[in-house]
């Protein structure tokens, strides 16, 4: 593939997509996540039994034969459907769905948060057994 034909989607894979659909650059590393910029910020509920919902699985790529792991993106966009964004192939022909791997960082950590308070309410069960 030609390099002036692959600087489009390039340049579509640097840019974070706000959930109103405006397109915000990025310059070095990491999306906006200044508190300035949001309104009505809601801790997630139930991230535990919604992130079970998902399947890590481990594929072989169709077009170069590499093996890799990841997430279904329909299985994701079930469940998170902020977190899937379809995207033009490199190859001009259609587009394909694509994961912000880097969002399930807030439901990983949510999920934490539950199974830790699961656990200490199981440990003061227990010693109060005792």
């Amino acid at each position: 593939m030609k390099l002036n034909k692959m600087i489009p989607q390039f340049a579509l894979a640097l840019a974070a997509v706000t959930a109103s659909g405006a397109a915000m650059a990025q310059k070095d590393c990491c999306p906006f996540s200044d508190a300035n910029l949001k309104e009505s910020p809601v801790q997630l509920q139930n991230a535990t039994s919604q992130l079970l919902q998902l399947k890590g699985v481990e594929f072989t790529w169709k077009e170069t034969q590499k093996k890799d792991i990841g997430l279904i993106a329909q299985d994701v966009q079930a469940v998170y459907p902020q977190l899937v964004q379809p995207m033009p192939l490199p190859n001009g022909k259609g587009e394909a769905l694509t994961v912000d791997y880097d969002k399930l960082a807030a439901p990983l950590i949510e999920s934490i948060r539950e199974l830790n308070q699961r656990i200490e309410e199981l440990e003061k069960a227990r010693a109060s057994a005792k």
